[in-house]
């Protein structure tokens, strides 16, 4: 135990002098690919060593092939910001870890995710429908938007083929922009379905229309597929543009049987400053949206992974993703 806090103690000085100096490292890390594996053993150590090494081993050889995100100069792909109390709570966390999939192996964990998730959802102004207090929606955390947008294809997914059970799942199509971030794409690979990417253009500021969206689904019906799920964008990584949710909510009240997701990842955290919201389409986000997910390990100022997901009617989330076994049946879980 005193090792440890001596360990600590010395972790705590290292990370304070990282930021004391931080601006005057170079942003983009200096070495080449394949550096560390000339400078580390081939196998795994047999024995331990002394946290003093450890340390030294840390600063010689894994520091310098750091790219330092949160450097002043930093201002590539997104923002990606921590704070010393993100850094302490992951300290915390990790001296109780504990899997936390069920209320009865973790009230807390369980309880405390419920409760942050409808504070931020009240941050954002969203709408209470996403609220867990509202028995319908909520929010649970993910670790990145990908993550958020398969979960929400998944339940669009599942929510179309109970209306539709005779449609074959290949003939399912995720819609997106040539702007969308490339998790539209992976998860139409990794469920086997098809992706489009809608052409937008710079005279729209790269933003999806309502009437490019009804065209290409129309295209797309014709041609016997079957559209099930759009991924809007609130402030896409290539270009920072959102997508018009006005435009696009209002032509999907022709296509009920469509599933609306919001991937607000790094700009949607703006939406906790009023100023921002009408530019941020929320009106149309809190009217038209089935999911919206953002990113707190990009402006949340917490450390990565950390993405928010929320959901207007949670049974479609839990139906679609309901195996539940006997030895996770809990009094608890079932209510």
């Amino acid at each position: 135990m005193d090792r440890f806090r001596r360990a600590a103690y010395a972790a705590v000085d290292a990370i304070c002098d990282y930021q004391k100096t931080l601006e005057d490292l170079p942003v983009v890390a200096q070495v080449e690919p394949g550096y560390l594996g000339k400078l580390l053993p081939k196998e795994a150590p047999t024995k331990g060593e002394p946290f003093d090494t450890i340390a030294s081993d840390f600063q010689q050889y894994i520091m310098p092939g750091i790219t330092h995100w949160q450097h002043p100069s930093f201002f590539a792909y997104f923002p990606c910001a921590n704070t010393f109390e993100s850094v302490l709570a992951d300290m915390l966390a990790g001296s109780v870890t504990n899997p936390g999939f069920n209320w009865s192996c973790s009230p807390a964990c369980t309880e405390l995710e419920m409760l942050v998730m409808d504070w931020s959802a009240k941050l954002f102004g969203l709408d209470p429908t996403f609220y867990v207090e509202s028995k319908s929606g909520g929010g649970v955390l993910q670790t990145t938007a990908s993550d958020s947008v398969l979960t929400a294809v998944v339940a669009a997914r599942s929510r179309y083929t109970k209306a539709h059970p005779d449609i074959p799942l290949d003939k399912l199509v995720i819609y997106g922009t040539s702007q969308t971030h490339s998790l539209g794409a992976k998860a139409a690979l990794i469920l086997g379905l098809q992706f489009r990417a809608i052409e937008v253009d710079a005279k729209d500021n790269y933003a999806l229309r309502g009437e490019s969206l009804v065209n290409a689904l129309e295209e797309d019906r014709g041609d016997g597929k079957h559209p099930f799920v759009v991924i809007a964008t609130v402030g896409t990584t290539s270009s920072g543009a959102i997508d018009n949710i006005e435009e696009v909510g209002e032509a999907l009240i022709g296509y009920p049987d469509i599933w609306l997701h919001i991937d607000a990842a790094w700009a949607g955290v703006a939406l906790a400053c009023p100023e921002f919201r009408e530019a941020l389409h929320l009106r149309a986000i809190n009217q038209y949206a089935h999911s919206f997910c953002t990113n707190f390990h990009k402006w949340g100022l917490v450390n990565l992974d950390c993405s928010a997901f929320w959901v207007r009617e949670r049974t479609l989330l839990m139906d679609a993703l309901d195996v539940t076994p006997e030895f996770l049946r809990t009094k608890q879980t079932d209510t």
